[in-house]
């Protein structure tokens, strides 16, 4: 799904824990498979063999829609530049403050931080209806190493926990970045999250027929909150398919734009 969904999306790996293991630029799909079974580079294994390893945690960081609509539909890759250095800043912060596995101190297992995230990050520009919709799905891998060198699971509850934050850190720093391009900031929503001016809700939502789907849905559950969003979001999903002309699909976009 993250190396194939969105036509010749490549990833890029991320954090200290992939300088570590001497992992940088393009993510190598036989590698990345391996990593989130628990093989390192070297061929050592993470955890034991009597014991299914945990793959890891993806941190999806989505660009509101009137944004991927400028960068996507407008043309302005700025803002995909903009977006992608917030989300590593972003990550930054979290592998400083939040990563941590878990060791033997005085005879206990207590949380211990490491300092390092191992981290595919992929960029994914279209929805499963192939609408505009720029996201970045950061692939935290099951692995970091620990004080005493030795590589160990990761412990992700801090970053669970703090994933709304992560979201609104993202915003602000791409807040500045997009203000200094020139943009001015539209409608803001939940957890630190705006539109750009300029863009109206209309055309937004006549590209954002996946919300739809999703809201729709939410109207027959009895439940509400995240919990029940998630759940309407798999209900309704259908599978990714991969962008076969990428080209037509930009012509499409557009045509449909310049319509409205």
């Amino acid at each position: 799904y993250y190396t194939r969904a969105d036509a010749d999306r490549s990833g890029a790996w991320f954090g200290k824990g992939a300088d570590k293991l001497e992992l940088a630029g393009e993510v190598d799909p036989k590698i990345f498979e391996a990593v989130l079974k628990g093989f390192l580079p070297d061929g050592s294994r993470l955890g034991s063999e009597n014991r299914e390893h945990r793959a890891g945690t993806d941190l999806t960081f989505s660009m509101p829609k009137s944004w991927s609509l400028l960068a996507l539909v407008g043309g302005d890759k700025r803002i995909l530049e903009a977006y992608a250095e917030a989300v590593k800043e972003t990550l930054a912060w979290a592998e400083k403050h939040l990563a941590e596995t878990r060791m033997e101190v005085s005879g206990k297992y207590k949380p211990v931080q490491t300092g390092n995230l191992l981290v595919a990050l992929f960029s994914h520009d279209t929805n499963r209806n192939q609408e505009p919709n720029a996201h970045i799905h950061a692939v935290v891998a099951n692995a970091t190493q620990g004080p005493d060198g030795k590589w160990r699971a990761l412990k992700n509850d801090k970053l669970w926990e703090h994933n709304t934050l992560l979201n609104a850190m993202t915003m602000a720093r791409f807040r500045l970045s997009v203000e200094r391009l020139g943009y001015e900031i539209g409608e803001i929503g939940k957890h630190g999250n705006f539109e750009a001016a300029g863009v109206p809700k209309e055309v937004r939502d006549a590209f954002s027929s996946r919300r739809a789907e999703i809201v729709e849905h939410l109207k027959e559950m009895t439940s509400s909150g995240l919990a029940a969003r998630n759940v309407a979001n798999l209900k309704t999903r259908s599978e990714k398919q991969t962008v076969k002309d990428r080209s037509a699909l930009a012509r499409q976009w557009t045509d449909k734009a310049a319509a409205m």
